[in-house]
């Protein structure tokens, strides 16, 4: 059983053993891997046959594949067939995509004896399908789309084998993988089929056998449902060879691709911390607007014809605060009908188009500062050469998973949870690949981004470029690393689900000639009313669990500009606050989203956010399946096309304004009113403890009477 303990344990011991043997090979610097197909029982109970599909690039300039010599290359290192490891090895057992020595030297000698190999023979076919999207479950054999599509193959397959030459002799073919393309909407599909009837072992003709496809298969365009690559065909690694064309003798040679350096200092743009981290958005805008001035110098040089672009590899500080220097790799088409590369000439040229190496558009240069793969002229016979890069020196992967029993309660980057949590998978993740067998070319792993819920981890991890470093090696160790009887686990803590790990690409970019424009930052206030959403002042407690639970859903939904033509820039929006609506039991939302638009963007519009999330919420009544929506409720920065009910609300803020203010004036003319009667009836008390007599002189008080007194 694959999916046995038994099954796995031993599988890694085979590639442990397997691998070393053919690194060190004929075929070694083009070997990327060997993948165990089965283990079957022999006559004797103690044997146990293993069944192997490897796989190898094969480049122009690299080692062809002989069959013969990797097998007398492993005879010797298994010290003649009988010795691998602590296993001892059946002498007569190791084949060679179907070679066996023994095998070969019978038929050269003509004998009626029959062949001490084994009963069935293998052969690989693998093509592409132009019509079925590959997605990651099909990189997982237990998915329930991987077996779906693998019974399909085999229904298609095995009558087209039936029909051909080994049909009597076919007995089937197992779909060992499904591979990605460059192409999203393509599909790759490996397969190892099997013949034989038990006695005999017919030879097999691989070239035959791709013809009789062909002409099954209208050229290698059809299978069933499925339209293929006409170029994808397969057989035992034989495809059919172009056509010369008719009007040349030799065909014509196809360019090769070669890079060189380009090193330079700006010296009014001063270094930062996030120029030194590939995926930040000052890294990618900066590169972008380097990029553009640095293409329509070359496309104005002598190797304009030849040049297809260049990528900025990284940034480096300077000598001082304001200098940031930047070393990048450029690539041009090697022919011998093309022109060739002159670096003194084109470091020349470059040196006349800026000004002596005085201006990059906007930008300011040090003088002495260019380089052309490694050549400079400067004004001092002693030059300080800066580090030069020769070639990508890394390779790069992004891997995926899901973390099922820890959950993520707070997507904030900044929170304590989140750094938490970055910080151990991060930890579990570099120490899994440094105890691995890939820990010499291991650099590092980082992660890029949680998800909330049952954790799911994007994370970038990256190899110093070697023969045996590609996707299928890096997901195959970990995953050999990760495997227990239970599942996948990193390290005891996290269990996983749906690891994945696809490319990253790090090729050159091919030149591009937009205008670069100002990058900045934008950040968009967004509200609306949720009406199925009953308001409570549970909502304004940040801490309780109904504010947290509606917070996590919603900025999830809102998601779903990810899959707009704003996906590029959406950086994720975060709920604010919770708010009543005035005479309705509906609850306002208040959140802030972020756009990054980069330096070749135009300046976005909240008309066009409105307009997508109107689209993207069918005509903004329905957010996910929870929530529903009080349409025309969407403000997006102050701007909605129809009025909403806030503009009342604000000129009713202001009418009980005025009446406040009408009250306190009126309480305060009553109080005033009140202070005069005081006033008078403290008077006319006062007027009874005198005598008031009337004189030629007028009113006057005389002294108190003492008799009144008494």
């Amino acid at each position: 059983m694959p999916n046995s303990k038994k099954f796995k344990s031993t599988e890694k011991v085979m590639h442990y053993y397997v691998d070393p043997l053919l690194q060190k090979s004929s075929i070694g610097p083009a070997y990327t891997g060997c993948k165990i197909m089965a283990f079957r029982s022999k006559k004797n109970k103690y044997d146990t046959g293993v069944d192997a599909i490897c796989s190898y690039r094969d480049e122009p300039s690299g080692p062809k594949f002989n069959r013969v010599i990797v097998y007398h290359e492993l005879s010797n290192m298994t010290n003649g067939i009988t010795k691998m490891g602590h296993y001892s090895l059946n002498s007569q057992s190791l084949y060679i995509d179907g070679y066996n020595e023994l095998y070969s030297l019978s038929l050269a000698k003509s004998t009626t004896t029959q062949s001490p190999g084994p009963i069935m023979e293998q052969f690989t076919l693998n093509f592409t399908i132009t019509n079925l999207r590959f997605t990651t479950d099909l990189r997982t054999p237990s998915s329930a789309k991987f077996s779906s599509t693998e019974k399909i193959m085999q229904h298609y397959i095995d009558p087209l084998l039936r029909k051909s030459s080994i049909g009597p002799y076919f007995t089937g073919c197992k779909v060992i993988g499904f591979r990605s393309t460059r192409n999203r909407d393509n599909t790759g599909v490996d397969t190892i089929c099997s013949y034989g009837n038990g006695s005999q072992v017919p030879q097999f003709n691989q070239t035959k056998v791709y013809q009789e496809l062909k002409n099954m298969t209208n050229g290698i365009t059809k299978l069933g449902i499925y339209n293929l690559d006409n170029k994808s065909l397969y057989i035992n690694g034989y495809t059919e060879p172009l056509e010369r064309s008719s009007l040349s003798v030799t065909a014509a040679q196809r360019p090769t691709s070669r890079l060189f350096t380009l090193n330079f200092t700006l010296t009014n743009l001063q270094y930062t911390a996030d120029l030194d981290t590939p995926s930040s958005p000052k890294f990618t805008s900066t590169e972008k607007v380097i990029n553009y001035y640095i293409n329509r110098l070359f496309k104005s040089s002598s190797i304009s014809s030849v040049y297809t672009g260049c990528k900025v590899m990284r940034f480096r500080s300077g000598r001082h605060r304001d200098d940031t220097g930047i070393d990048a790799v450029c690539s041009y088409n090697n022919n011998a009908s093309l022109a060739t590369f002159d670096r003194e000439k084109v470091y020349h040229e470059l040196s006349t188009m800026t000004n002596g190496i005085t201006k990059l558009g906007h930008y300011s240069l040090e003088k002495n500062s260019l380089y052309i793969n490694g050549f400079s002229l400067t004004g001092t016979a002693m030059a300080r050469k800066p580090i030069l890069i020769e070639t990508p020196a890394k390779s790069g992967y992004s891997l995926t998973f899901r973390i099922v029993n820890e959950n993520l309660t707070n997507p904030d980057s900044q929170s304590p949870e989140y750094k938490a949590a970055v910080e151990s998978i991060s930890n579990k993740v570099n120490q899994l690949y440094r105890q691995s067998s890939l820990q010499d070319q291991f650099l590092n792993c980082s992660i890029t981004r949680l998800r909330a819920g049952s954790i799911v981890v994007d994370c970038k991890c990256f190899f110093q470029s070697a023969a045996n470093i590609n996707r299928a090696m890096v997901e195959r160790v970990f995953q050999d690393s990760a495997s227990n009887a239970t599942g996948l686990w990193l390290g005891s803590s996290y269990q996983l689900q749906g690891f994945s790990v696809d490319s990253l690409e790090l090729a050159i970019e091919p030149a591009t000639y937009e205008t670069p424009l100002k990058t900045k930052k934008e950040n968009f206030r967004l509200s609306f009313r949720i009406s199925n959403l009953p308001y409570s002042p549970e909502l304004q407690d940040s801490r309780s669990q109904m504010y947290q639970v509606n917070k996590e859903k919603i900025e999830k939904e809102l998601d779903v500009l990810r899959t707009s033509s704003l996906k590029d820039y959406f950086g994720g929006c975060t709920v604010e606050s919770f708010g009543p609506v005035g005479g309705k039991t509906y609850t306002s939302v208040a959140s802030i989203c972020k756009l990054t638009p980069d330096a070749f963007s135009r300046t976005l519009q909240k008309q066009e956010v409105y307009e997508e999330l109107k689209h993207l919420t069918h005509g903004f009544t329905k957010l996910g399946p929870s929530y529903e929506l009080e349409e025309q409720s969407l403000v997006v920065e102050g701007y909605s096309p129809v009025k909403t009910d806030d503009q009342p609300e604000r000129s009713a803020l202001q009418f009980w304004a005025i009446i406040l203010i009408c009250i306190s004036i009126l309480l305060g003319f009553i109080l005033l009113l009140l202070l005069c009667f005081l006033i008078v009836f403290c008077l006319r008390r006062k007027s009874h403890l005198y005598q008031v007599q009337q004189g030629m002189y007028g009113v006057y008080f005389p002294h108190l009477s003492t008799r009144k007194v008494h």
